[in-house]
């Protein structure tokens, strides 16, 4: 599964970059996200290596996300990995500055390895269904960004 979402977000990219990155403001855009848990790196200073969970409710069930930094290049790229007992997935998010208050966002999140169990899952899952989440995900960045 791939899904991909490009939108202009209108305030400069480093204003963006900030929301998007700091854990504090990711309930309000993620979509069913329940908590952020800091687990190494410095918190205030990223860096490539560094690991954190999301944790997320799918219908009154938690599951944990761990992520792990695999590129960082602010203001212009983040690519995390996160992992599940049930999947992998490759969140990329490229920010360019097309204006001086004006920033493309792309943002694109791969799966890249399931296990049986999410395999057959996914047989029932429309890709449309995830690709719209993956757009209400993103211009609800959009829309908190603008509004900050």
């Amino acid at each position: 599964m791939n899904c991909h979402c490009e939108v202009i977000i209108n305030k400069p990219i480093q204003q963006v970059w900030d929301y998007a990155n700091n854990p504090d403001n990711l309930k309000y855009w993620l979509n069913d996200f329940v908590r952020y848990e800091h687990l190494t790196g410095d918190i205030d200073a990223p860096k490539i290596g560094d690991t954190s969970n999301q944790v997320y409710d799918q219908n009154g069930k938690e599951f944990t996300l761990k992520e792990e930094i695999i590129a960082y290049d602010p203001p212009h790229h983040v690519t995390l990995f996160m992992t599940h007992k049930w999947f992998d997935m490759n969140i990329v998010n490229d920010l360019e500055a097309i204006a001086p208050d004006k920033t493309k966002l792309i943002a694109t999140a791969d799966t890249v390895r399931t296990n049986l169990m999410m395999k057959i899952m996914m047989l029932f899952m429309s890709k449309s269904k995830m690709q719209t989440d993956h757009e209400k995900q993103i211009n609800k960045l959009k829309e908190m960004v603008e509004a900050a």
